[in-house]
Order: structure tokens, then C-alpha cells, then sequence
């Protein structure tokens, strides 16, 4: 966008330039860690499962070098860079570095880019690589935990190099001597450079070659080797898992909803309405819509897309596909400026809200963008206030500009897309691989709503998997709406184990259809606990439905209970069948309490509320009273009555005259209680006779709990007993 200072391009020239050689201050510390390649083996050998790989793991994809994903030669500084044959080839003078996690300082992070998926250091500490290379000096790995990659953030170990072809195995954890001297263990890395040779000439180039390379957890004896046959060994593979569905492509496409299709950017036709702007359009083809920068804004080339106001939470997915033409640089110079950025202008704000960079690759690295927008903060530093940002917004307007280059540099635009979650009524196919599959491997498969790692439920467990795809019924039953990941797990017979979850959430709804009916009639305290009734049904089957039974104050979930009683009331006003009653007791904790019933629908559709009613549950300590205290000959008599809530029957009660008491059982008829409490029947009063002189004494009476948890008073009443006669 024009008008962009000299200090933000300043910004982008230092975050991705810099490449801190001269603060290295590589110390030609040697430390332990080289092992020879073994040779492959012609007889059987025992087996150990691969290690835990970081480039497995996170990316589904090993560095072996086999695709042009594994290395991006645009992170490199190396005087030449080419994967071919299953190699990774360059050519290399001293310092000269590849990167296999790189990260970029001032952009939005996405893809393999460290800072969307950085190292945790705790779990892979250590490296190995198989490196051809003819020199007897010193190599490096260097590490940094800041995307500016400055002295400040950075660290890194030295090893010795064998000329030849040589299996390197590095421990990361060893001191480190490489610029401040970071160490591997002290937070999560997004940055990581392999150096070659420190001693080689600054002037001559020699050649190197990297068949693999692994950033492992150390969990076995041959963990630095990748999959294969040795002379002591068979490492066998460890499961890749790839979740292929739920999968952002399916999920709505902005433009496909409000103008009937997606943007098609390989002919005229398919972008219609669409404006280029400090852009001279040249032709469409497969390859996309091909132009170049031009006046009167060269470096600030524009994309309007025409669109009506959307929600930005619910289209949040942006992608898109972009060549150019020539080199990678993020100069500010002809040549340089390979940025692009999204524009947007939220309702009740004028002003542009101006996307963070996206860093776009040269050549064979040029792969197709993919950015959650509502992960992060996706504004520029920069941008003007007020800075509204993409989550929780209007979108009112909407501009994509490409290409940053202040000379006259040529692009095509292939796609541009802006997603939904992907969403399903009632049910859903889950779809997954393993791309290191081998016969006998069983999977288990999850969804949560939760942040991935967190508890999920398993929905399939020990399924037999196929070379290829797979799939799994995901029903959301009687689940609730939401967005739900999935997190599929793997495990080979050899015993190597592995998981993936999918790379969106997918918005589930319950599948339309009859909704329950019903209700609430009855919430009262009964022994044991809070008896709840009333009646449901589903007009989707004559069989009796569940209902499920929620505290709505602490959103505790109380229990399922089946409508299954006779309801010849029911079946008389609705014509339904006689099972539709349901009748429970339950054990909501003390205090106010919101009891709701909830019809689960038969068909995952959507539940019903029954109804709510509210009571007051006690603590379950017996209640009652004294109700009198009378004189009889030689002593006095007191009378009451005494419950405990969890029991019908009769509880026991403790009666005092002073220090003096005796225990008696209320088990005698008081029709009064019985109405009071319901469910309890008459059979709670108690009379107690105590034999006492004349004095003046305390009348006490405790209730026993039949469940030991105490013995709370019912009443105490003061009285004399005069030797005078009346």
C-alpha cells in the first residue's frame, strides 16, 4: 500500500536478511555425537520402532529430501540449492547455512514457517542428518527463539566433519557456544540453521549433499536413523496420520455464497467485478491472471473484490495461489518487496484495516497460502487507528494486494479464497491416511471441542486401517452443537504410535426432524434425594426416548433417565403411545437448585427443553421439633416429631433432661408430617419419659443421622418440676 514509511520497510529488509555470521562467534568446540552410516543389512536383524521426528509429527512429512516441501530453498544462504534424487545438494562456503525450520521476522506466520509451528525442545533434543561433504573441519547447527533470528535470541552447538558421506548425531542439549549462547532447553525454537562448514574458504565453494535429516526424540538405542534396513537394525516406521476430512476446503466459499461461484482468476468471465488496480492485466490462463505493476502506484498493486458485508468470524480461512516472475527478495529495491497483504474496512471504522505481511516464495516454494485469520492479531504493526482487526467484525470491504515490488514485476493470481469452517447436520465422515502404512495398523478415532491435546471423546476405537484412505461415521447424537476437531490416532503392530488432528473444526448441527415434546410436572424432596417426573416423547418412534437431567444454576448434568412409564393421560390428550412417563430420583448439591429435563431427539435433530422447576435441596441432615415437654409422675415427658431426609424410615432421637438422656425411636403415627412431607409416610414421632426429682431442667432433643454425618438439634425447652403440691 503506498505510503508506507522507510521505517517498516526497514523492518522487513532486517527481519529476513539478517543472518547473523559475524555475530556467531562460533567457539570450534568439538563436541560428541558423529556415528557412521551403517551399511544395509542381508540377513534379519532385530527391530526397533522409529523415534518420535519433529518433521513427521508436525508436518506429516519427513525431511528425506523425496519433495520440493521438505526444504525451501528461498530460506538458505548457500551458493546453490536444488533437491534431486532424494538429496538435498549445494554448494557451500564458509557459514553458508540452510534452514529447515525457517520463520520470518514481520509477517504472518503460516505453513512450515517456525513461529506457526515451532520445536518444542523438550521433546526433540536431538539432531541427526547424513551429510556428503569432503571437508575435515567444523560444522554448526544454530538456533533461535525470537522470528527476527538477533544475536539476543540465539544459540548453537559445533561438531567435527568426517570427509565422505557421514551420519551425523548431534546432542542438542550440549553447552552452547553460538552467538548468546541460548541454550536447546530453554523455550521452543522457531528458527533452526544447519551450517555445513565454518572453516570452509569464505572465496571456494565445495559441494555438499544431505540424504536426510531428523530433529528426534531420543526414546530408542538407533533413533537418529530414519526407517530402514541396517546392518544391526530394522527401524521400522512409526504411523504418519493425516486427517483428509474435516478439511478447510470444505468448508463454505464467500464468494461461491454470495455471487453463486468462486472467484476464477483463469478467465475474464470468472472474475467479474473484480478491479485491478497499479496493475496492468495481461491474459488468463491455467496459470491464473497474469499482470504486472505499473502506475501511478507500482510497489502497491490492488485486487478489489467485490462483496457484500460479511461476518469475519464466520469466514475466516483465507487462502490463495501466487507466482512471479524472478528471484526471492524482500529488498526495497526493483526485484524485492515478494509481500502480499489483505485489506479490509470494518463497519463503523473509515479507515483501512491493513493486514500483516505474507511472505510469498519464488519458483517451486511459491505453494498455496493458508491463514486463519481469527488466530492471532493478522494486523501490521503500522496500520492506523482504530485497529478493529478481522475476529469479532463486518467486513464491509475487501482488497488483496499481491505484490510489493517497486519495479515493473509480473505476477499471476491463481486463486483467492475466504472459508468457513466446514459445518454437517446430524453426522459427518471423518477421512484419514497414513503415509508410513503398513499392514495390521489400528486406529482410534476422536472429536473434542477443545484446543487439540485436550480430552476428547473417542468415537471409534481399534479400527482396522487400509493402505489409502479410511473412513469413520462421526454422529453427533445426542451430543451438543458446536465445533468439533478431530484427532485420529494410530498404532502399528510393531508398536510405534502416532496422532493427528484435523486442520479445522467442523461446525456440527443436529439434523433436522420431529423435536421432542413433553414436560416437567413434578421436582420434590423424597428419601435419597429430588424425585423428578413428568412425561417426553418423539413423534420420529413409538419407543420410549431419553431424557437428560441438568442442575441449570451449576450446569451439572444429573443423569439420563428413560420415558418409559405408563402415561394413560398422556395418551389420551396426545394420542401418543402409553410409554412416555419417566420418574427419578437424583442428588443435586445443597442449596437453590434449577432442575431442567432435556428430550434427547432420536434422530440427532434438535433436543427439547422440557421444563425447569426450582427447589431449595437441604444439606440431608434430619430436621423435626420438640414439641412439648410435660409433667408426669416421678418426671417429665417430651414429645415431637424427627426425619432424615434420605431415609423413609424412622430415625433415631437423643432426649435430655441435663446431663441425663434416653434414646427413643420416632416411629409413631403424625399424619401432620406425613402431609408436610410427601413420600414419607406418618411414622416420625417420638414420645420420651424421664425419670427426674424436682429441679429445673434443659429439654433437649437431637435427630441422629443415619448416615453418621451429624446430629443437629430439633429443639430445647426449659422447665421445672416443684416438689410443692398443687
Amino acid at each position: 500500500m503506498s505510503g508506507r514509511g522507510d521505517e517498516q520497510r526497514a523492518r522487513r529488509r532486517q527481519g529476513v536478511v539478517a543472518v547473523l555470521i559475524g555475530a556467531l562467534a562460533v567457539t570450534l568446540l568439538v563436541p560428541a555425537g558423529l556415528a557412521g552410516a551403517p551399511e544395509p543389512a542381508a540377513a534379519a536383524v532385530p527391530s526397533e520402532v522409529e523415534a518420535p521426528d519433529f518433521a513427521s509429527e508436525v508436518h506429516s512429512d519427513p525431511w528425506d529430501y523425496s519433495d520440493e516441501e521438505d526444504q525451501n530453498t528461498d530460506a538458505a544462504r548457500v551458493q546453490s540449492l536444488s533437491l534431486s534424487g532424494g538429496r538435498l545438494t549445494m554448494g557451500v562456503r564458509g557459514g553458508d547455512w540452510f534452514t529447515p525450520v525457517p520463520s520470518v521476522a514481520g509477517a504472518i506466520p503460516y505453513g512450515r514457517d517456525g513461529s506457526a509451528a515451532s520445536v518444542d525442545t523438550s521433546r526433540y533434543r536431538r539432531l541427526s542428518f547424513r551429510m556428503d561433504q569432503p571437508s575435515s573441519g567444523t560444522g554448526a547447527i544454530v538456533w533461535f527463539t525470537c522470528p527476527e533470528q538477533a544475536e539476543s535470541c540465539g544459540g548453537g552447538i559445533t561438531f567435527p566433519l568426517r570427509p565422505g558421506d557421514q551420519v551425523y548425531d548431534l546432542d542438542l542439549t550440549a553447552p552452547s557456544v553460538v552467538a548468546a549462547k541460548v541454550p536447546w532447553s530453554s523455550t521452543r525454537v522457531v528458527n533452526l540453521r544447519v551450517i555445513p562448514s565454518v572453516t570452509q574458504s569464505l572465496t571456494r565453494t565445495m559441494s555438499v549433499s544431505v540424504d536426510w535429516l531428523r530433529l528426534y526424540a531420543p526414546t530408542s538405542s538407533h533413533g537418529r536413523f530414519p526407517p530402514g534396513q541396517y546392518s544391526d537394525v530394522t527401524v521400522t516406521p512409526r504411523p504418519r496420520p493425516v486427517v483428509d476430512s474435516p478439511d478447510v476446503d470444505e468448508g463454505r466459499d464467500l464468494a461461491a455464497v454470495q455471487r453463486g461461484a468462486s472467484w476464477d482468476f483463469t478467465r475474464s468471465s470468472g472474475v467479474s467485478g473484480v478491479r485491478f488496480l497499479n496493475a496492468r492485466v495481461g491474459s488468463y490462463s491455467s496459470a491464473g491472471t497474469a499482470a504486472t505493476n505499473s502506475g501511478p502506484t507500482v510497489n502497491d498493486p490492488q485486487v478489489v473484490l467485490p462483496v457484500a458485508p460479511f461476518s469475519a468470524d464466520t469466514y475466516h480461512h483465507l487462502s490463495f495461489e501466487l507466482d512471479y516472475d524472478g528471484p526471492f527478495s524482500l529488498a526495497d529495491a526493483p526485484g524485492g518487496g515478494k509481500l502480499a497483504r489483505l485489506i479490509w474496512i470494518a463497519r463503523g471504522a473509515g479507515n483501512f484495516q491493513e493486514g500483516d505481511d505474507v511472505v510469498t516464495w519464488s519458483g517451486a516454494n511459491s505453494r498455496r497460502v493458508e491463514i486463519d485469520l481469527s488466530q492471532g492479531d493478522p494486523l501490521d504493526p503500522t496500520s492506523s487507528a482504530p485497529r478493529l482487526g478481522w475476529s469479532g467484525q463486518t467486513v464491509e470491504f475487501l482488497r488483496f494486494d499481491p505484490n510489493e515490488d517497486p519495479g515493473a514485476a509480473s505476477w499471476r493470481l491463481r486463486s483467492f479464497h475466504l472459508r468457513a469452517d466446514p459445518s454437517a447436520q446430524g453426522s459427518t465422515t471423518v477421512r484419514f491416511h497414513d503415509d508410513a502404512w503398513v499392514p495390521g495398523t489400528l486406529a482410534d478415532v476422536k472429536v473434542g471441542t477443545g484446543v487439540p491435546g485436550s480430552g476428547y471423546e473417542t468415537i471409534a476405537a481399534k479400527v482396522p486401517v487400509q493402505q489409502g484412505g479410511n473412513a469413520v461415521t462421526f454422529d453427533l447424537g445426542a451430543r451438543p452443537a458446536g465445533s468439533y476437531r478431530v484427532e485420529v490416532v494410530l498404532s502399528h503392530p510393531e508398536g510405534g504410535r502416532a496422532k493427528a488432528f484435523s486442520r479445522t473444526p467442523i461446525s456440527m448441527v443436529p439434523r433436522p426432524g420431529a423435536v421432542p415434546q413433553g414436560a416437567l410436572d413434578e421436582v420434590r424432596r423424597v428419601p435419597g434425594g429430588v424425585e423428578v417426573a413428568g412425561w417426553a416423547r418423539d413423534a420420529d418412534t413409538t419407543s420410549p426416548i431419553e431424557v437428560h437431567l441438568y442442575d441449570d444454576l451449576s450446569g451439572a448434568f444429573l443423569g439420563p433417565v428413560t420415558a418409559s412409564v405408563p402415561r394413560p393421560d398422556v395418551r389420551a390428550a396426545t394420542g401418543a403411545q402409553l410409554s412416555t412417563g419417566f420418574r427419578a430420583v437424583v442428588r443435586p448439591t445443597a442449596g437453590p437448585r434449577r432442575i431442567c429435563a432435556y428430550g434427547i431427539n432420536v434422530q440427532g435433530g434438535q433436543n427439547a427443553l422440557l421444563g425447569c422447576r426450582s427447589i431449595v435441596v437441604d444439606d440431608g441432615l434430619p430436621r423435626g421439633a420438640l414439641d412439648s415437654v410435660a409433667r408426669i409422675p416421678g418426671g417429665l415427658r417430651a414429645t415431637g416429631w424427627a426425619l432424615d431426609p434420605d431415609s423413609a424410615g424412622p430415625a433415631s432421637v437423643h432426649v435430655y433432661a441435663g446431663a441425663r438422656g434416653a434414646v427413643v425411636t420416632a416411629d409413631r403415627e403424625r399424619r401432620d408430617v406425613a402431609r408436610a412431607y410427601p413420600g414419607y409416610g406418618p411414622g416420625h414421632g417420638f414420645t420420651a419419659d424421664l425419670t427426674r426429682s424436682a429441679g429445673t431442667y434443659a429439654v433437649c432433643a437431637y435427630a441422629i443421622d443415619t448416615g453418621g454425618a451429624g446430629a443437629p438439634s430439633v429443639g430445647c425447652r426449659t422447665t421445672t418440676l416443684d416438689p410443692k403440691p398443687i
